[in-house]
């Protein structure tokens, strides 16, 4: 028989408070406990889930399905918003680089896709070579303009750096 398992009600894991004990047991034996998460939803969890150490290599539970899912999406989220942060720099630094290479016209469009999506406008420069070598604005979804016959590009200019005098 097993041994009965230390009392954790009362206990917080991260947005979980352990409620009361269930009835299951895990095939090693763990006894598994219902626990209210901040939002009012109960989940029940095996105890050998419930932890507090972040280091360990178990995954853990401390929040329900649905707050975990949606902490899960916000992480993505902000791993994206960063991810765009420095691509608009990269774009930035590229489009000072070609200044006087290219034609201005090209240096007003929007640095990203996603950039020019939140303009309402369907093209963009980056400042790089598309996989063919162009340097031409892209639309969106659609790719380098040059490849796509609808500009001429600016990859046959001499890219010789302005000298400072």
């Amino acid at each position: 028989m097993p041994s009965s398992p230390r009392n954790r009600i009362g206990e917080v894991y991260g947005q979980l408070t352990v409620v009361r004990a269930s009835e299951r047991r895990t095939k090693a034996g763990n006894a598994y406990w219902w626990c209210q998460c901040i939002c009012g939803k109960e989940r029940e969890v095996p105890g050998d889930k419930l932890s507090l150490n972040i280091a360990r290599r178990k995954p853990i539970v401390d929040a329900c399905e649905t707050c975990a899912r949606e902490r899960q999406v916000e992480g993505v989220c902000i791993k994206n918003d960063q991810e765009e942060k420095i691509r608009r720099v990269q774009a930035k630094r590229e489009r000072k680089q070609l200044k006087g290479l290219v034609p201005d016209r090209w240096l007003l469009l929007p640095l990203t896709d996603a950039h020019a999506r939140e303009l309402g406008q369907t093209l963009f420069f980056r400042g790089t070579h598309c996989l063919r070598g162009h340097l031409a604005p892209y639309r969106i979804n659609g790719g380098c303009q040059a490849c796509s016959g609808q500009t001429p590009s600016a990859g046959d200019l001499p890219l010789t750096r302005p000298t400072a005098s």
